[in-house]
């Protein structure tokens, strides 16, 4: 009987387990940019190699996986139920907020990245 409940219990603890996978990890932006009227070339590589990773991660992994997400919860949904059209638009709402927003905060690490890009590079004519 323990044997029995033992492998009734493995595809429960799978799919479990696949469900907490499926939620999109929402990429940490890099902390810290350098100063760039004082910083290395080094820091400055280091940095950008930080930028261009984040961004990375945003378009190629996050961002599709919202997507794949969205498709998910809408196919889940039973298209004969009176509230479709409302579930699937405050899906859609809540995938296009997430959205906008790792677009914005890339954004605004790419404008902060371009600023000491900036100071570095009036930093090095003097």
């Amino acid at each position: 009987m323990k044997r029995l409940t033992s492998l009734l219990a493995v595809p429960l603890l799978l799919g479990l387990g696949a469900g907490a996978h499926a939620a999109c990890i929402y990429p940490q932006a890099p902390q810290a940019l350098p100063n760039g009227a004082k910083a290395t070339k080094e820091e400055m590589l280091a940095a950008q190699g930080e930028v261009k990773e984040y961004s990375r991660i945003v378009q190629e992994v996050y961002l599709p996986c919202l997507e794949q997400e969205k498709a998910t919860a809408i196919a889940s949904l039973d298209a004969t139920d009176p509230q479709y059209a409302a579930q699937k638009a405050g899906i859609e709402a809540m995938q296009a907020k997430k959205h906008n927003a790792a677009l914005d905060e890339l954004q605004a690490v790419a404008d902060r990245w371009n600023q000491e890009r900036k100071a570095y590079t009036e930093a090095q004519k003097k």
